[in-house]
């Protein structure tokens, strides 16, 4: 009897420190160490003015979306706010393999859609802001990798400039517009084919012109036009005057600016145009 208890108590020992040295085993594989690590370093053609090249991240875009896709599929997404520390840096734990690489800079209140990179959707109840986006390859090792990002600007801008006086009731303007597109499709670079129908209200109370008042959007080619409701409304919401603008010329990652008399509006608005995002198309209503 003796002999048969010594057995069994060895026995449950043995059973237990088997399943500690298990356990052991998989917290020690859970803490390893991250191995890729994302940095946006420079954003290519930020400024609206002559100034051209790369820029800091610093200060430019208060979100930053980080998303790796493998096979098609989703499988890790991070976003950071501008106040994060660390701010344009994010470090991951990824089996090894082949992957597809996201990175998205923007101002929009809210996270867009992520599921798929071809159907990047925005918020249209938040609007859109200028819009940064790193897309490309990356093979995830054992190794820790870091791997530096210039992202390139997405979206075409268009600032709609008001040049005479402006009535003294005038309290909001509301732009709706279409020709453009709210999704993007980061693959290609372009707007997704997708009809949207955007729209923008500034509270304008206390301005004086001109007043310019920017619209952003993604074309769905190198080159399109957008139509354009432009509202003028009282602090009742009373209409003080609407105004249509149609086949507006936009260039993909430039600016159009459209400048008239929106009020006298016997005179037409027109534009001239350029090359480069940092130059601007003007156009006179």
């Amino acid at each position: 009897m003796k002999k048969i208890t010594i057995t069994l108590l060895t026995f449950i020992l043995i059973a237990l420190t088997a399943c500690e040295k298990a356990d052991f085993t998989e917290q020690q594989k859970t803490n390893d160490g991250e191995n890729l690590t994302l940095q946006v370093t420079n954003w290519r053609q930020v400024a609206y003015t002559a100034t051209r090249g790369l820029v800091d991240i610093s200060g430019y875009s208060s979100r930053l979306n980080f998303v790796l896709y493998k096979d098609g599929e989703r499988v890790k997404s991070l976003s950071q706010m501008q106040d994060d520390q660390g701010y344009g840096q994010v470090s991951m734990k990824l089996q090894p393999g082949n992957y597809k690489v996201l990175v998205l800079a923007h101002s929009s209140k809210g996270n867009p859609t992520l599921t798929s990179p071809e159907t990047i959707k925005f918020d249209n109840s938040i609007s859109y802001s200028d819009t940064f986006y790193y897309y490309g390859d990356i093979t995830v090792t054992t190794e820790p990798k870091t791997q530096s990002l210039t992202l390139q600007r997405a979206s075409s801008l268009m600032r709609f400039v008001i040049s005479d006086e402006l009535p003294a009731d005038l309290y909001r303007v509301q732009l709706l517009y279409t020709g453009g597109s709210g999704v993007f499709n980061a693959v290609t670079g372009y707007g997704a084919n997708i009809d949207s129908r955007q729209e923008k209200v500034y509270r304008v109370d206390g301005y004086t012109a001109p007043l310019a008042l920017p619209i952003y959007t993604f074309l769905q080619a190198d080159e399109g036009k957008l139509n354009v409701t432009v509202t003028a409304k009282d602090k009742n919401d009373n209409v003080i005057l609407e105004r249509t603008f149609n086949n507006v010329p936009m260039k993909r990652n430039m600016v159009t600016e459209y400048t008239g008399t929106f009020f006298e509006h016997d005179n037409s608005f027109s534009f001239m145009a350029d090359t480069e995002w940092a130059d601007t198309i003007r156009v006179t209503y």
